[in-house]
């Protein structure tokens, strides 16, 4: 059996779909689908059931299941031990961060970490679903999260509290809510299931009514462009203060998320990630948005 195609295995039987699974791989699914089945040839079984809506696991896909995750684990716990041990100031490494950090302070710091460090090219991954540091996925993650995961190393950066905003014309010449109580029933805006891995969007869903709900938003900067043009008020970590939003009442209850950087313990004496982590978090704590 050629042991290189069971990542293509794997990544169908994660993804349900030939298209996830080629996503996933960054590959298009007419390989992906060659592969599966010279795996299938070479196994002679049937791994996967064809069906309208995706890819189901045959009995046969069941049991080669844990033996392809299990090799799949022994692979990157020998990938990390060895990059673990790599010294240098060069090469890659794969920073994953939401899109309004992302977007909002990455960009400035990184310019100033290529002068220190010239030889180190940082591919940043954008999203808020947190991406896999065992399998890879990424080497270094800068989360908002009130629990990292126990798995992972690193350090708390700063605490970030939550405030509501709005537009100022939301509100035209009406008096501002000074609380939640005298908020709740104005029109809001609110996340979208992506989102809700925040604590302080747990908060909001058990606490806010969904009659109020006017829109919804995937991402913090959506969300925040929303409540700018005047949509309703919006619950937002209080480093996404726009010009045009007004922070009307910080909401303490919402507010025991961090913002912290993560990696795994086999990366965390690697030299390119290691000073990666250090610039990071000293410039993220001077940045006064932060404080």
């Amino acid at each position: 059996m050629d042991w290189n195609l069971l990542p293509d295995f794997l990544a169908v039987a994660r993804a349900g779909t030939l298209s996830g699974a080629a996503e996933a791989l960054a590959v298009n699914h007419s390989t992906v689908y060659r592969r599966l089945n010279q795996l299938e040839a070479q196994l002679q079984t049937r791994l996967f059931e064809r069906l309208p809506d995706g890819y189901q696991l045959t009995a046969g896909g069941e049991d080669l299941l844990p033996f392809a995750e299990q090799m799949e684990a022994q692979a990157h716990a020998l990938e990390r031990q060895l990059t673990g041990t790599d010294r240098s100031l060069c090469g890659e490494v794969r920073l994953t961060a939401p899109e309004n950090l992302a977007y909002a302070y990455l960009p400035e710091i990184l310019r100033d970490f290529k002068q220190h460090y010239p030889d180190i090219a940082v591919t940043i991954l954008v999203g808020n679903a947190d991406l896999d540091l065992n399998r890879r996925e990424a080497d270094v993650a800068l989360r908002a999260t009130a629990a990292p995961a126990p798995y992972l190393v690193g350090r708390k950066v700063v605490d970030m509290g939550w405030s509501v905003f709005a537009a100022p014309a939301f509100f035209g010449p009406r008096p501002r809510p000074r609380d939640f109580e005298q908020a709740r029933n104005q029109a809001w805006i609110a996340p979208e299931a992506s989102l809700f891995h925040l604590s302080a969007y747990t908060w909001l869903r058990r606490h806010l009514n969904t009659e109020q709900i006017v829109a919804r938003g995937s991402t913090l900067n959506t969300l925040s462009r929303l409540a700018e043009v005047g949509l309703g008020l919006v619950l937002l970590p209080d480093d996404q203060q726009k010009p045009a939003l007004e922070q009307l009442f910080a909401l303490p209850e919402a507010s025991n998320n961090a913002l912290w950087l993560l990696t795994h313990p086999d990366l965390r004496q690697t030299g390119r990630i290691r000073v990666l982590m250090d610039f990071l978090a000293t410039a993220l704590r001077r940045d006064p948005r932060l404080c």
